[in-house]
């Protein structure tokens, strides 16, 4: 029973490998270059909605950074 079941999971993985062969080769790289070149656009930072930049520019030392 553990060998139909570890079979069974080996054959699903290596369908699913060649699968996703066969789908990748099929894909016109070009045609999706040119696509995300012409349909996405830079994000500027400035304009983003979240602020990643710290402003506290602190250094703490690592007991400090515990709480003592």
């Amino acid at each position: 029973m553990k060998t139909k079941v570890m079979v069974g999971i080996l054959g699903a993985v290596a369908c699913l490998g060649l699968v996703s062969q066969a789908a990748e080769k099929e894909l016109d790289k070009e045609e999706i270059k040119s696509y995300v070149v012409n349909n996405f656009k830079e994000h500027d930072e400035r304009d983003a909605l979240i602020d990643f930049d710290n402003d506290e520019k602190e250094e703490h030392t690592f007991m400090e950074w515990l709480g003592f």
